[in-house]
């Protein structure tokens, strides 16, 4: 059966991609229905965009929820604590902004750059993950390394993110549209994207076939 999907021709090589990130994106939105597994559900996400970029076949069952329950107590693990700590500095920057301690825009550099750098370390912990099977605190100090290695693709990265999320709570026919789009394939699509300029960065540091084939 598996023979009988397989196509070298662009077209088909095209619409597979295009099958792959919608099905995808369903799963994710899915998988994160409960607030606390968006970790685990960015780590698959990542698996199959990096899949397709690979030019690999994607079995998009087995590969996003064997990725999303084989690496679920590292993410989960890495996620709660991000996501408490970004909503302890989310409501700092809110207070400072309300005015209910202080007008000065200085007060509001310290919790902006804590989310700045949590941002940046999951920006690049979750695609490792899907790539790599090293221990957690390995993975979270590679990513800040990486993440200030690579400065500029990590604002590249945080501005995206950070756009597509002032569009869509401006509430407006933008909001509506982008969102409609995000349920449908924006996700992977937007996961795609990242993992155009992450591909590039991991590569030298990930283990090639032939020295995965030696070690077993």
């Amino acid at each position: 059966m598996r023979d009988l999907l397989k196509s070298t021709s662009p077209g088909m090589r095209f619409l597979t991609a295009i099958f792959n990130l919608i099905m995808a994106n369903l799963f994710f939105m899915v998988t994160c229905i409960p607030i606390i597994t968006i970790g685990p559900a960015l780590t698959s996400l990542y698996k199959i965009t990096f899949e397709i970029l690979d030019g690999e076949e994607v079995f998009l069952l087995s590969d996003y929820f064997g990725t999303f329950f084989k690496n679920f107590k590292k993410t989960f693990i890495l996620w709660i604590p991000m996501l408490l700590m970004s909503l302890v500095m989310s409501y700092s920057v809110f207070l400072v902004w309300a005015g209910l301690e202080g007008t000065s825009f200085w007060m509001m550099i310290p919790p902006l750059l804590v989310l700045f750098i949590i941002f940046s370390v999951g920006a690049y912990a979750f695609p490792l993950l899907s790539q790599c099977y090293d221990p957690l605190k390995v993975v979270i100090k590679n990513a800040f390394l990486l993440a200030i290695a690579h400065l500029p693709t990590t604002i590249f990265i945080f501005i995206v993110h950070a756009g597509l999320a002032g569009l869509l709570i401006a509430f407006d026919a933008v909001s509506v549209t982008l969102l409609s789009i995000m349920v449908f394939i924006g996700f992977a699509l937007t996961a795609l994207l990242c993992s155009v300029f992450l591909r590039k960065i991991f590569l030298p540091y990930l283990p090639k076939e032939e020295d995965e084939e030696d070690d077993i």
